[in-house]
């Protein structure tokens, strides 16, 4: 139960962080498949079959999103452009190994509808964060339309959980609500992490059937899709910034972001080496 436990730690701080998959991590330690299979479990009548592996392996990923949500928080707050350029570092060194992967798994290099499907969804991330601007949520008043947006972001946030390679954070950061998700996991803001958390919980459940689904029968133009998300989500990030910003923390930006491109490289090395 334990090794279930120190698991699910190391992918709930890896979910914590635009770019890093969850779901990656999870390929690393040898338990994605597991993962996947028992979270199928969950909308079939087995599902008593899945709570042995999925209770210690959640207890430890909550555990490990909260430690690095608080750290992300404090560094957001202090050093908000290296760090958001330290998550750019970490997505544009994972794009070379999401491609990759996309090849090895339908044994074939991308056609021409597969890159049609990245520039849709490139476009698709890309007028997304351009409106995520209007969608300004106030925490002191909530609106009832403002719930329904958390809770829809929440169920698309959920998928990256097993997408491989896409991370829930990454996804939050597109729909332009990331900084606001952490600083309400940080300050206990329940309206915020209720309705983001329906949603999650709602998408868990009725997309893993689908995203498994998808992987199996449309493999390449799945992991297509994924990579112009992951592609249009540097875009997005660059949207949230200042010039002002990234100027005047210049040197510290470039190092941070190769920091994060150094990172995510010697993970995605190590998931090369296990397999």
């Amino acid at each position: 139960m334990y090794r279930y436990i120190w698991r699910g730690m190391a992918v709930g701080m890896t979910e914590a962080v635009p770019g890093v998959s969850g779901s990656t991590v999870a390929m690393i330690l040898a338990i994605y498949e597991k993962l996947i299979y028992n979270l199928s479990l969950l909308s079939t009548k087995d599902r008593k079959e899945a709570l042995p592996f999925l209770v210690p392996f959640g207890v430890g990923m909550i555990f490990g999103f909260g430690l690095s949500i608080v750290m992300i928080h404090m560094l957001l707050t202090y050093f908000r452009a290296p760090t958001l350029i330290f998550f750019v570092g970490i997505i544009v060194g994972f794009l070379p190994a999401l491609w990759q992967e996309g090849v090895k798994q339908a044994k074939r290099d991308y056609r021409l509808i597969d890159y049609v499907v990245m520039i849709l969804f490139i476009t698709v991330v890309v007028v997304a964060s351009l409106f995520s601007d209007f969608n300004q949520i106030e925490l002191s008043v909530l609106a009832v339309n403002d719930v329904i947006f958390l809770m829809v972001a929440g169920f698309v946030a959920s998928t990256a959980l097993v997408l491989p390679g896409i991370s829930g954070a990454l996804m939050l950061t597109i729909l332009g609500i990331y900084e606001l998700a952490t600083a309400s996991l940080v300050q206990f803001y329940w309206p915020v992490i209720f309705s983001i958390g329906i949603g999650v919980i709602a998408g868990v459940l009725f997309m893993s059937r689908l995203i498994q689904y998808l992987l199996s029968h449309y493999t390449q133009s799945t992991y297509a899709a994924m990579i112009g998300l992951v592609s249009g989500s540097i875009f997005a990030i660059f949207n949230t910034l200042s010039w002002i910003e990234v100027d005047q923390l210049i040197t510290p930006s470039i190092v941070s972001g190769l920091l994060g491109f150094i990172f995510v490289t010697v993970m995605t090395r190590r998931k090369g080496e296990r397999g």
